[in-house]
């Protein structure tokens, strides 16, 4: 097949520059940009039914008019000794409140709390207790990821610009801190991008010393990476959500290892062409040599990175196939571009240099094998003696979700948030909710009793700041409880039977106010409508003496006003009629049972005998409420919203309406916690009010960015496990598949894991020791572990494909040594490159990018210069013909003993010479002689 595409190549090496040239443009100017389509919202990666999501789902249905796509936290700071109070302070507020709420505010701002505008209690909540900075809430009906929201942080932020001298003003919150990586990760990009470049440019020049041969590989590169970014955006913009990271991931990749493939067969050219073989035939046999070997190796990056799709979280399970994609298209363009250049340049492609053939070996790899082959056991023992100690150190490493820590220390967003929770609780930023729902009713007696207790128990909770609730946002506290309530009415019953003597009429000389008469009468209907459901909420009082008094009081004096209201015109103690049930006190309370003629009421002609009756009314009402109220003294915890304060205070209203949903079957409480929105102390607290929630009647849900995080936090941790596995098991079939052997890939993994594990304990020494960064960024393990098991497994191909060819004609002792030898240059090539290419994300603001490049190009340079080229080689040695079990292990019919050889050493030309004979005659193609001939070409040009 190899031979076939080489061929082909060589053939229509101008239709494949055009056409991959044509396919990149095409999808350049016709697909969306990757950035575009993109996200860094994380909960975008969770499933729908993550209990997190699902919360938000219930919150967004109870309560539609409150709940918002995103969402920004304006913090203006008065400065140290400062007050927002002062008039320059509060003009900016004024100016910044218009400027978010007035006719040019941005379209997608839904609603606005500022202390300018808000309620007292809000008001007082939007203030610092020192009162120098005050917070101003924005919500918006867009994504934080939408172009609309930008537009919007962006505006805000000009509007921010103008605060007067002395105060200072951020945007932070969700949206901003969202906008805030999203800027950083292209900003990452593009400086990611230019840096591998110049790395690529750089090494290659140096291997090369020619100014034409680097551009081979980076025209491939580049018009992989145009194809391969194409792609991706459309699968991106059509049926799967992709991370922001994964262009950078892209990007690293395609240049690391797509200029390792350009390397192998741009080596294995120039070594065709120096034995004087026309160009075609020198592409062709390159095709057909190395096709393999850098097939197989894409073949293992592929696998590792395939098996994410296996994680939960949509992070991982659609990053890690979007780079595979990339490579996919990355070796195929190795396959067909880069030969199609070679056959268009020629010689030339080494310009101003020619190509020639020189021996395998070195200098340095000579002697290094060759003491590696005497001394395995101190090899080992060394190797392992210095990486355990990092391994074990390693995983005591703790993951970091707080996405602000993420971001510079200059980032405004990071400022802003930094300056709020120096002064409020820093979950002030991102509340969360507590949503409780019972189709009984939140707002009935049993509703508010259960979220006055929940209240009092969510308090409790560690790390908990303030909660709000309907209970607790009141300003008189005592309004919902019933012995206060009824007290009230006494209290007014009482004043009102002051001015209508009882029985006996006006007294001589008292003016009587028609329009006080009429507003007694209806004050008494409210009362009745109150009664109604206080026998509703609280059934018992029905036999209560005092509740049947009232209810007689009132009748009478309805009766004797000319008004019927039914209901009332029988003994509630006997139910006689059978009009006093449940329906009836139901309709009274709703008002839908209000007086026949209540509307438009006039008093009647004879104001002189209705007096007695108001006035004795009055009295046993009073009377009948006062026994009432005695019964309930004994139970202060005894709730109800009367219906009839919501209709007469507007405040009351608007406040039930923020907590309570239309039906009034949900309720909320607000909860901001003392801690950070992102920190592990959140996501426990999170835990914890879960636990809460869960032994609550009905349906309790926490709902939030902190309860995004746990489930975030969650979810990554059993990926994690799951993807160790699924990568590992991939990669261990790949290297039976290509070793026939089961003992090797099980040695081989254990390399890959102690370098994992080491390098890990590197990274915790480096960001946490020395530079005082808490944590590893959470998502920067697995993809460390996936990149650097599919990525070194590379340089396990070429060093054991190499060990198989030379031990089959040597034995394990002399056959060993001589492959490390012979693919030590191209191994440390191939691995600087890679390592260089990840070393460049090290430039980003962000810190999981800065981790994860630090982190993979010393796993890479780890696997290069100690896995592969010690730790390897000894245990094959130790392990001899037991490596390649089950299978009959390879070497010549005499046994180890059979063959002698000398290391080749660049100072010895006879046994170079030796040692180039034995290669040419082994050219079976196999996997380790492709390195070994790669190796050479590099050492040559390295050497000089």
């Amino acid at each position: 097949m190899f031979d076939r595409l080489g061929r082909f190549a060589a053939r229509y090496r101008f239709f494949i520059v055009g056409a991959w040239a044509v396919v990149a443009l095409l999808l350049t100017l016709l697909t969306p940009n990757i950035d575009d389509v993109s996200v860094h919202d994380q909960r975008q990666f969770l499933s729908e039914n993550t209990e997190s999501l699902a919360a938000a789902e219930a919150v967004r249905q109870s309560f539609p008019e409150l709940y918002s796509a995103s969402s920004a936290v304006c913090v203006v700071d008065a400065g140290a000794g400062g007050s927002i109070e002062e008039p320059g302070t509060q003009r900016f507020l004024s100016q910044l409140t218009e400027a978010l709420t007035g006719p040019s505010a941005p379209p997608n701002v839904v609603r606005v709390l500022s202390p300018v505008n808000a309620g007292e209690e809000t008001a007082r909540a939007l203030v610092s207790h020192d009162g120098q900075i005050a917070v101003v809430a924005v919500s918006f009906d867009t994504a934080a990821t939408e172009d609309e929201t930008r537009e919007a942080l962006a505006t805000t932020q000009m509007v921010l610009n103008e605060a007067p001298d002395g105060t200072s003003a951020y945007i932070t919150g969700d949206a901003a801190i969202i906008s805030a990586y999203d800027k950083a990760a292209r900003e990452s990009v593009d400086s990611t991008t230019w840096l591998t470049i110049v790395l690529v440019i750089v090494i290659l020049l140096l291997v090369y010393r020619s100014p034409v041969s680097p551009l081979i590989p980076l025209a491939t590169i580049t018009l992989a990476y145009l194809v391969s970014r194409g792609v991706v955006a459309v699968l991106g913009n059509t049926v799967m959500t992709i991370s922001g990271y994964t262009n950078i991931f892209i990007v690293v990749i395609l240049f690391g290892a797509g200029t390792d493939y350009c390397l192998f067969l741009i080596s294995r050219f120039r070594e065709e062409t120096a034995a004087d073989v026309s160009v075609s035939s020198a592409v062709q046999k390159t095709v057909r040599v190395v096709g393999e070997t850098i097939t197989s190796s894409a073949g293992t990056v592929v696998v590792g990175l395939s098996t994410m799709a296996f994680a939960e979280l949509g992070f991982y399970n659609t990053s890690g196939p979007s780079v595979a994609i990339a490579v996919v298209i990355a070796l195929i363009a190795g396959l067909t571009l880069t030969p199609a250049f070679l056959a268009l340049l020629g010689r030339r492609s080494f310009w101003p240099r020619k190509a020639r053939a020189v021996p395998e070996g070195g200098h340095f790899w000579g002697r290094w094998a060759g003491w590696v082959g005497r001394h395995p056991v101190l090899v080992l023992v060394v190797s392992v003696a210095v990486l355990a100690p990092l391994a074990y150190y390693g995983q005591g490493q703790e993951r970091n979700f707080d996405l602000v820590a993420d971001l510079s220390p200059v980032a405004p967003a990071r400022r802003g948030f930094e300056v709020l929770s120096e002064h409020l609780d820093p979950g002030t930023v991102a509340p969360l909710t507590i949503l409780v729902r019972d189709p009984g009713g939140m707002n009935t007696a049993a509703g508010l009793a259960q979220l006055s207790a929940l209240q009092s128990e969510v308090e409790q909770v560690e790390g908990v700041g303030v909660v709000r609730s309907f209970n607790g946002a009141l300003a008189e506290r005592g309004t919902l409880v019933v012995v206060n309530q009824l007290g009230d009415i006494v209290a007014g019953l009482e004043e009102g039977a002051a001015r209508f003597p009882d029985a006996g009429g006006a007294e001589e000389g008292v003016a009587l106010d028609p329009g006080e008469v009429e507003a007694a009468v209806t004050g008494l209907v409210s009362v009745a409508r109150y009664l109604a459901q206080l026998a509703l909420e609280y059934p018992a009082v029905l036999g209560e003496e005092g509740f049947r008094q009232s209810v007689e009081a009132l009748a009478t004096i309805i009766q004797a006003a000319g008004l019927d209201m039914p209901g009332l015109s029988i003994d509630p103690s006997t139910g006689a009629g059978g009009e006093l049930d449940l329906s009836t006190l139901r309709d009274i309370a709703d008002g839908a049972a209000l007086p026949a003629g209540l509307e438009g009421f006039e008093l009647p002609d004879d104001l002189e005998a209705l007096l007695p009756a108001l006035g004795s009314g009055l009295v046993g009402l009073s009377a009948g409420l006062e026994q009432l109220q005695t019964a309930f003294a004994s139970r202060p915890e005894a709730l109800m919203l009367p219906r009839t304060y919501l209709e007469q205070y507007e405040g009351l209203t608007h406040l039930a309406a923020a907590y309570f949903s239309e039906d009034g079957t949900a309720a909320r409480l607000s909860v901001a916690l003392a801690v950070g929105p992102y920190t592990g102390e959140a996501m426990e607290a999170v835990g914890e009010l879960r636990l809460v929630a869960a032994q609550q009647p009905g349906t309790a849900l926490v709902e939030g960015t902190s309860a995004i995080m746990a489930d975030l936090r969650d979810t990554s941790e059993s990926d994690m496990t799951r993807a160790i596995i699924s990568v590992l098991v991939g990669i261990f079939l790949v290297l039976i598949a290509l070793l026939r052997s089961l003992v090797a890939p099980i040695y081989l993994i254990l390399t890959i894991l102690l370098s994992y594990a080491a390098t890990l304990g590197i990274v915790r020494l480096v960001f946490s020791d020395i530079l005082g960064v808490e944590g590893i960024v959470w998502w920067v393990p697995l993809f460390m572990f996936v990149m650097l098991v599919a990525l070194g497994m590379d340089y396990n191909i070429f060093l054991m494909g190499r060990v198989k060819e030379e031990v089959a004609g040597r034995g394990n002792r002399a056959g060993i040594p001589m492959a490390v030898s012979r693919t030590g240059a191209i191994i440390t090539s191939a691995g600087i490159i890679m390592a260089g290419t990840f070393a460049a994300m090290i430039s980003s603001t962000l810190v999981g990018l800065r981790q994860i490049g630090f982190a993979v190009a010393v796993g890479i340079l780890l696997d290069t210069f100690v896995i592969r080229t010690a730790v390897v080689p000894a245990i094959a040695l130790l392990l001899g013909r037991a490596s390649w079990w089950p299978r009959r292990a390879p070497g010549p019919p005499g046994g180890d003993e059979a063959v002698a050889v000398t290391l080749p050493d660049a100072a010895d030309d006879e046994a170079a010479v030796c040692g180039r004979a034995a290669a040419e005659g082994a050219d079976a193609a196999g996997l380790g002689e492709v390195a070994a001939d790669g190796g050479a070409d590099t050492r040559e040009e390295t050497e000089g």
